[in-house]
């Protein structure tokens, strides 16, 4: 289920159909349940339906831990959070709870969409990535159908003990806990400030300057290899990033999720006609391809973006999201290897 590249190196967390079922949210439960009294668990997610998770949330608070969740309280389909945000609200998390609800504009409200699950023992740790809570048991097979099966569908967490990194993390939710999610955040200065710690970024959105990997893309011609699974792509600025790239001579691999509403047949066929290998991840049981990254690699340079961040214009312009942009070799070694098992998996590349 996980992988420690070394000591220093973010952990890596994937869940898959070759993963035991529920492998991530099994992950959190026992993090959630290793938190002791005194303590601090600092979460912020998009969907969470996961009762028997919220009823650990509940439990930590009880035994003294300080329990901080910021969910969205408007997802696409506004039902899915209902029973857990409601469980929450009778407990109150000892006042730490945070759901993100949308203005007098609801169609311009930025969701809560990243995805960040911080612990402060056994030692601290905050992971980022592409996976909700949003399964429960027993399941709702229509709902589920609908939202896809994030406990068996392709996902990703890395998680980060890097005190910059993991500080800087927590700060962030405590951020939306305070003033919540508006469109307005994009001109705060701490939103706009990236964690650096060595050779990775994290960048939170929205920000006034949503450019994060546009040069890294710029930059890319022949010679470089460009590979992707990416669970939303909309035609936008890093779609046409990507074209350019290839056009310049650039290979471009990518693998996305099987549905026209996240990836538009339109979107396919023109990155196809601009030369860009694409492919839609079929699985036989309509399991997602929910994870999100990218890999950027030449002779100079070696980059790997991850986060909660879907390609597409809502994450880039409106969306609460995370991206981390990356240039340890051992994350590009772990991400490459999973493009690698993923495609492998339905033979598509």
């Amino acid at each position: 289920m996980s992988s420690t590249i070394s000591r220093a190196a973010p952990e890596l967390l994937f869940g898959g159909p070759d993963r035991p079922p529920r492998s991530l949210r099994d992950a959190l439960h026992a993090k959630v349940e290793a938190v002791p009294p005194g303590g601090a668990i600092d979460w912020a997610t998009y969907y969470f339906r996961d009762l028997a998770l919220a009823e650990a949330l509940i439990a930590a608070s009880d035994r003294g831990v300080e329990v901080r969740l910021c969910v969205e309280g408007s997802p696409r389909r506004a039902d899915v959070n209902a029973a857990v945000v409601a469980r929450l609200r009778v407990h109150g998390l000892g006042g730490g709870l945070c759901v993100s609800k949308p203005g007098p504009l609801p169609r311009l409200h930025p969701h809560l969409h990243l995805k960040i699950y911080a612990f402060s023992h056994p030692a601290p740790v905050a992971y980022v990535g592409s996976f909700n809570p949003s399964g429960d048991d027993p399941e709702d097979p229509e709902l589920i159908a609908e939202i896809g099966d994030q406990d068996r569908g392709h996902n990703l967490l890395v998680g980060f003990t890097d005190p910059v990194l993991q500080g800087g993390l927590v700060a962030h939710v405590g951020r939306l806990a305070r003033a919540g999610a508006s469109s307005l955040d994009r001109f705060r200065p701490s939103q706009n400030r990236p964690l650096v710690s060595s050779d990775t970024a994290v960048y939170f959105f929205p920000r006034l300057r949503p450019a994060v990997i546009d040069a890294d893309l710029d930059a890319a011609g022949a010679g470089t290899e460009i590979r992707g699974a990416v669970s939303h792509l909309k035609r936008g600025p890093l779609a046409d990033r990507l074209m350019a790239a290839a056009r310049r001579g650039a290979e471009v691999r990518l693998l996305v999720h099987d549905t026209e509403r996240r990836v538009p047949a339109a979107t396919v066929e023109q990155l196809a006609a601009a030369g860009v290998r694409i492919a839609r991840y079929r699985h036989p049981e309509g399991l997602p391809l929910h994870a999100k990254f990218l890999l950027v690699e030449s002779a100079r340079t070696r980059l790997s973006a991850f986060g909660s961040f879907n390609f597409n214009p809502r994450s880039r312009w409106l969306n609460h999201e995370l991206l981390v942009r990356s240039t340890d070799p051992r994350l590009a070694d772990a991400l490459g290897a999973r493009f690698v098992a993923i495609s492998g998996e339905a033979d598509l590349l």
